[in-house]
């Protein structure tokens, strides 16, 4: 192995390990914690597993294809492998497209749309998630022979016009282009609502407790919550979108990329499920607070009311010094 691989490799493993633990620990908080009483983490625990699977099943394959080409042991393992990162890919994707127009009616319609969705109705956009995701992963299986399915990028002449609209018009609309737009729009117009909520609490005056002031706070929980969803959305279509650009000129061009920047920009879109746990542990205070009760609570007291945790250890200085 060359040293710019044993570099791939090594980062590629840093990777798995965070993207497992992190999704993994985190999912066992919603679960534990009972978030999924709120619909809305639903969506969350769904975006978790896609990234734990990715990081089970798919990037350990790119490990095994830089230290041996032929590590399969039958070509028919490369056709469960090869539509995974496809599969899980368009499974994160459209699950943060989902959630995104969900938090959109929650804080556009605070009255009319609570977020009371039924658990059923939620249940079944997930399946219909995975069922559109597996029907974007699967076609290039039917067409594929042995010689090309092994193959990391390779496109038979046979094939080439099927590749090209299955790359353009399946991968490049619904992984991409459709899901980039339907985030932008959703949380531009989420973005105009938080603007216009800030500017008439600027105008009021009144410091007491009333309903209007329960409604606002619930309105600033909704927004929060969609600035977190934002900036994982934004952080998919930046790890995803190089390699997009970088697989269709090396698939469909006659120019030649240099492999290192297929390799960076593969490493960048498999670092995508590691990031997405550690964006939710840091900001979103409720998956924070609950990890804390779940995994410090022999070292941090958690305040309720304040939504804060306190160290034990500090609390015994305080007491010492008193």
């Amino acid at each position: 192995m060359t040293t710019s691989s044993i570099i791939l490799v090594s980062y590629l493993c840093i990777v798995i390990i965070t993207a497992l633990f992190g999704n993994a620990l985190i999912a066992l908080v919603i679960v534990k914690k009972r978030l999924l009483q709120n619909v809305h983490y639903y969506f969350i625990l769904n975006l978790l597993v896609a990234n734990f699977l990715n990081a089970l099943l798919k990037i350990p394959t790119s490990i095994l294809l830089r230290i041996d080409r032929n590590w399969y042991p039958h070509y028919g393992v490369c056709y469960f492998t090869t539509p995974l990162g496809v599969l899980f890919g368009s499974a994160s994707v459209l699950t943060l497209s989902a959630v995104a127009i969900n938090r959109y009616l929650v804080i556009s319609s605070p009255f009319s749309y609570t977020d009371k969705m039924p658990p059923a109705f939620a249940k079944t956009i997930l399946a219909g998630i995975w069922a559109g995701s597996l029907a974007l992963a699967i076609p290039p299986t039917t067409w594929r022979s042995k010689d090309y399915i092994c193959s990391s990028g390779a496109v038979s002449k046979e094939h080439e016009l099927t590749e090209i609209l299955y790359f353009v018009l399946a991968l490049w609309m619904f992984v991409i282009i459709i899901p980039s737009i339907i985030m932008f729009v959703t949380y531009f117009k989420i973005y105009l609502i938080a603007r216009n909520h800030a500017q008439r609490m600027h105008q009021q005056h009144s410091n007491t407790y009333t309903p209007t002031d329960q409604q606002t706070r619930r309105r600033r929980r909704d927004l929060k919550a969609a600035i977190v969803l934002a900036v994982i959305g934004g952080i998919f279509i930046v790890c995803w979108l190089p390699f997009f650009v970088v697989q269709s000129i090396h698939k469909f061009s006659t120019h030649r990329i240099d492999p290192i920047y297929f390799s960076i920009f593969m490493c960048f879109m498999y670092t995508n499920a590691a990031l997405d746990p550690i964006v939710l542990i840091l900001f979103n205070s409720e998956i924070r607070m609950a990890f804390i009760r779940v995994f410090c609570k022999r070292f941090y007291r958690v305040d309720p009311h304040s939504n804060s945790a306190v160290s034990t250890f500090q609390g015994l200085n305080n007491n010492n010094h008193s």
